[in-house]
């Protein structure tokens, strides 16, 4: 081929050329004020108000600046960028799109100076005009909405910064039309309030995430009777004033991050597969979970025995997931069980093939980690990822109070060990561990796994190396472990080490 036809190729507008249909389906993967710049475009002048994706973050909007938003939230008047909510006003105003298969609103906003009002009582005719801007502004959101919804809308994903307010009575008023939409397929909602006294009609919705949502009265029960199709449920951290039932035949994902003033949590989902939970996790009453296989627990506390009596409610608690085929712990859960483990406590017995533990490592996971180990006897692979590392200081021992009678030698602790462990003997087979490795009981404890684990094929190690630099005392310490390990005597005769 000649240069100058090669030129003229490679100068050639290919995009221009492809039809209408792809060309609207590009522009509607971009942010919107990124699509409705194309105007300047002969060739997407007419294309983008087609778009069926309107995506609308503040934050990302072009000269928007989110500190001066902060600072203006505490004045004493609403005070909304009139720039961004023009933009918001000319797309949907030129919209030709039959249908809209997602809507996404990022906002600043809330009712804070509604609610003060009514907590005081009384009406401020000083405040007057700034609550009939509060209001202005939730139905114009509310218009922004039904419109949406009004095109057949599949995915709905509101997000209210909660800007100058942390009480969530002061939330935006979630419009009923939303809970009556009977083609949302997703509904994301984040720092909204929800009080509604009738079952919902969303009978396409499989997936619903709430996340710091008010949630008042039974709304959650008039909710999830409305939702025949639901397979994914989010509960994150949410305000809700009564006990809450989930009660769901088609559920298969639940994500619940739990107060610590949220009262009793009922689950029964017979078809559940996967349970994530956070926080308060002693609230949760766990039944009727038979296909369950995959759980993680997290509690971001400091564990205290003398905090921590109930023995047998958590033991009954883990007892309903003990047929879990992967199951991941924090450190919390982690000094459980090195509690039960000090205390002669028993533990339930777990069917998992694979264990990931969180920890922020002390000493005192040593006996959970082993406890772990003797009651999950089918384990094949054992993820650790340690993300801090240290010894609890004077200032900490109150915190630490219930380990006091069960001193040990951390040093020598795994050569104490002197009964087989199932799981080492018969099944482990990959050990993966991460983060803050090269500390000595982290390295005796892999070659306490590396001398007894009989059918040990792959142990993979990635140490943080900025920790340790590439010089001085920590990095030539982190060297010896690393020989140490590779030296190490192994059980399995397949047993490879690897190092990153």
């Amino acid at each position: 081929m000649s240069s100058r036809k090669m030129s003229c190729n490679l100068n050639e507008d290919r995009i221009s050329g492809l039809p209408d249909a792809i060309l609207i389906h590009i522009l509607s993967l971009l942010p919107s004020k990124d699509a409705a710049n194309t105007i300047f475009i002969k060739r997407f002048y007419e294309l983008w108000p087609f778009i069926h994706t309107l995506n609308f973050d503040q934050c990302m909007f072009q000269g928007h600046y989110c500190a001066y938003c902060g600072r203006a939230s505490q004045a004493s008047c609403p005070d909304y960028d009139e720039r961004f909510l023009n933009f918001i006003r000319h797309v949907l105003l030129l919209n030709k799109s039959l249908n809209i298969d997602k809507f996404c609103l990022k906002f600043h906003f809330s009712l804070s100076h509604s609610f003060r009002q009514r907590e005081a009582g009384r009406i401020d005719t000083s405040q007057y005009d700034f609550m009939r801007s509060e209001k202005r502004m939730a139905n114009e959101i509310c218009t922004w909405i039904r419109f949406a919804l009004s095109k057949n809308l599949k995915v709905l994903d509101l997000f209210f910064s909660r800007h100058d307010t942390f009480r969530p009575q002061a939330y935006y008023d979630l419009p009923s039309c939303i809970l009556n939409s009977p083609h949302l397929v997703e509904l994301r909602l984040t720092f909204c309030k929800i009080d509604t006294k009738k079952k919902s009609e969303l009978k396409s919705l499989t997936t619903l995430s709430l996340n710091e949502v008010m949630i008042m009265d039974q709304s959650m029960d008039f909710i999830l009777f409305g939702c025949p199709m639901l397979e994914q449920l989010k509960l994150w951290f949410c305000y809700v004033q009564r006990r809450v039932i989930l009660v769901n035949s088609t559920l298969k994902t639940l994500v619940l991050g739990i107060r610590r003033s949220q009262t009793l949590i009922h689950v029964s989902c017979p078809t559940l597969l996967s349970l994530e939970i956070s926080g308060y996790v002693d609230v949760l009453d766990i039944a009727n979970v038979p296909s369950i296989a995959e759980v993680s627990a997290n509690r971001n506390l400091i564990f205290d025995y003398s905090e921590y009596k109930d023995y047998q409610e958590m033991r009954i608690l883990l007892q309903t997931i003990t047929g879990v085929k992967s199951l991941k712990l924090s450190s919390w859960f982690g000094l459980v069980f090195s509690s039960w483990q000090l205390t002669n406590l028993p533990s339930p017995t777990f069917s998992c093939k694979s264990l990931h533990l969180q920890l922020d490592f002390v000493k005192w996971h040593l006996p959970g980690i082993l406890n772990l180990l003797k009651h999950c006897p089918c384990l094949e692979n054992l993820i650790i990822k340690i993300t801090s590392y240290f010894v609890p200081t004077c200032q900490k021992t109150l915190s630490w109070s219930w380990s006091h009678p069960y001193k040990f030698d951390a040093d020598e602790y795994w050569n104490m060990v002197d009964t087989p462990v199932q799981c080492l003997t018969q099944h482990l087979k990959t050990v993966e561990i991460a983060g803050l490795v090269m500390e000595k009981q982290v390295i005796q404890f892999l070659e306490y796994l590396l001398g007894h684990s009989m059918v040990l094929k792959k142990m993979k190690i990635l140490a943080k190396k900025e920790i340790y630099g590439t010089n001085g005392p920590k990095y030539d310490k982190a060297h010896e472990y690393e020989e140490r390990l590779m030296k190490a005597p192994k059980a399995s005769a397949y047993a490879a080490v690897f190092l990153y």
